[in-house]
């Protein structure tokens, strides 16, 4: 598949970047932004970062004891 000829503004860092396929960019984020240290890394339905702080393996207690084991193995992976 041909790459996209028309960049987008990043919203956190203010840069241009190409777009993906994946939902962090259909909301606006580049690469490097799409994470934030200290917060848990579940991804929400729409593609966002879980609000809470990371407590046990970069989850909060609310998803690390309500995810699956072999799902929570292959993520910290």
């Amino acid at each position: 598949m041909p790459q996209p000829k028309f960049k987008k503004l990043c919203i956190r860092c203010k840069k241009y970047y190409l777009p993906d396929k994946s939902k962090y960019s259909a909301h606006g984020y580049c690469t490097s932004c799409r994470f934030v240290y200290g917060r848990c890394k579940f991804l929400t339905e729409f593609g966002y970062q879980c609000q809470n702080k990371s407590e046990a393996a970069g989850f909060c207690m609310e998803h690390f004891l309500n995810m699956p084991i072999k799902e929570l193995i292959k993520k910290v992976k």
